[in-house]
């Protein structure tokens, strides 16, 4: 027989990575799941099965065919929020470690989330749900302004968006739905729901990778992280570690945040602003971070994350034994064209440049360059290593970015044609 890991999630660009954490792990092959594999293979994997990472019962089909053919199941692994659901529901299917439903529910809920962290005690922004245009302007007049407001279940900074005012408030929420209105039958979650919340006034915000397991939580680092001017909320960088990497109370908030959810598998993604002294945890996730900080974790730290992840759901019992300490930054930077048509793609010279370790351009001639709103509104993305550990915040992989931005695109005004 042969044993296989299932990686929900890993055709995702920028997990490249989770194959390799996966192979670490032991002697097993490494499978993931595409929707028209034959057509969209990725044959960096040991196999795809032809199915949707979101479907569970096209996943079942797969893999009770490929049972028959000799091939052993040994964990179905989530990478993504997406895949969460149905991971658990495939691992309880076939007798194999998994989440609670419940611990699951939770980390795909901004709702539920929330009520739990102030169940226990833990520090969050003020937040309450609701489905209507009525239901926005009741539950207004309990809140100051500014506000945010953000779809219940979704990721990427999709349809967050920061109101000052009642008109803002309501466009806000009409912008919000268009944006679930678009994705949210994809990626099979709720298109009705979503949240007002109290915004957190501060330009500093972290995400603190956490490794779970059954009656432990141990911190692996915190990233420094870089958002788009206001009213948007994109990433639009990250420095591993960060120079708060080391700060206690940060640790610590984090930790209890995975255990007011009942995280006590994988690698969670905890987010934090930090305003002063005072920290909020924005949300959290039972999954690794996107956006490459698990590359630039294995790049920093000489361990990669995907095999922590993938470890904790053959056996979350037994605490893995990794020193986790830095010896180099590592960074990347999501690339922003000026807003305009791009009318030509350039090439300049980066061989000599021992900082940048690798460019992607997501963007082609043609393509319309808009505002940093979401995740799909990046150009391309730069990744960084800088041989100093950081002792404050640091914009140098920002900064480099933006000089290469301008040298890669030139743009023009958009043709409405």
């Amino acid at each position: 027989m042969t044993e296989y890991l299932l990686l929900l999630g890993a055709e995702q660009f920028l997990r490249e990575r989770s194959y390799a954490g996966g192979k670490a792990v032991g002697d097993f092959q490494v499978w993931t799941a595409i929707k028209n594999a034959k057509y969209n293979y990725n044959a960096y994997f040991d196999f795809c099965l032809d199915a949707d990472p979101l479907n569970y019962e096209a996943l079942k089909q797969q893999i009770d065919l490929y049972q028959s053919e000799g091939y052993t199941l040994k964990a179905v692994v989530p990478l993504n929020d997406w895949t969460l659901k149905v991971a658990n529901q495939l691992n309880a299917t076939y007798g194999l470690p998994y989440l609670k439903e419940e611990v699951v529910e939770a980390c795909r809920n901004k709702y539920e989330m929330k009520q739990l962290f102030q169940q226990h005690g833990v520090s969050t922004a003020k937040s309450k749900k609701f489905s209507s245009l009525e239901q926005l302007k009741a539950l207004v007049n309990e809140y100051t302004f500014p506000v945010i407001i953000k779809p219940v279940d979704f990721g990427g900074s999709g349809g967050v968006y920061l109101a000052n005012n009642l008109e803002e408030c309501l466009d806000a929420y009409a912008q919000s739905q268009k944006v679930m209105a678009q994705y949210a039958d994809a990626f099979k979650v709720s298109k009705n729901e979503f949240l007002i919340e109290s915004y957190i006034e501060s330009d500093d915000e972290v995400s603190v990778e956490v490794l779970c397991g059954e009656d432990f939580q141990q911190v692996i680092t915190v990233t420094e992280k870089y958002l788009s001017p206001k009213p948007w909320f994109t990433e639009m960088g990250h420095v591993v570690p960060s120079h708060r990497y080391q700060d206690s109370q940060l640790n610590q908030l984090a930790i209890d945040a995975c255990k007011a959810l009942g995280i006590d598998r994988g690698v969670a993604h905890v987010e934090i602003k930090v305003k002063g002294h005072e920290l909020y945890v924005i949300e959290a996730a039972a999954r690794p971070g996107g956006d490459a900080i698990m590359d630039l974790i294995e790049s920093s730290y000489g361990i990669n994350p995907y095999q922590l992840h993938t470890m904790m759901y053959l056996d979350n019992e037994i605490q893995p034994n990794f020193d986790f300490t830095p010896t180099q930054t590592s960074a990347i930077a999501f690339l922003k064209a000026p807003m305009g048509e791009i009318k030509q793609i350039n090439y300049p010279d980066i061989s000599t440049d021992k900082e940048i370790v690798r460019v992607n351009l997501l963007k082609k001639v043609g393509d319309v360059a808009g505002n940093p709103e979401n995740w799909s509104s990046r150009e391309g993305l730069v990744q960084f290593t800088f041989s100093q550990l950081p002792t404050t915040k640091i914009d140098r992989h920002i900064e480099k970015s933006q000089q290469l931005a301008e040298q890669i695109f030139d743009y023009g005004a958009a043709s409405h044609e």
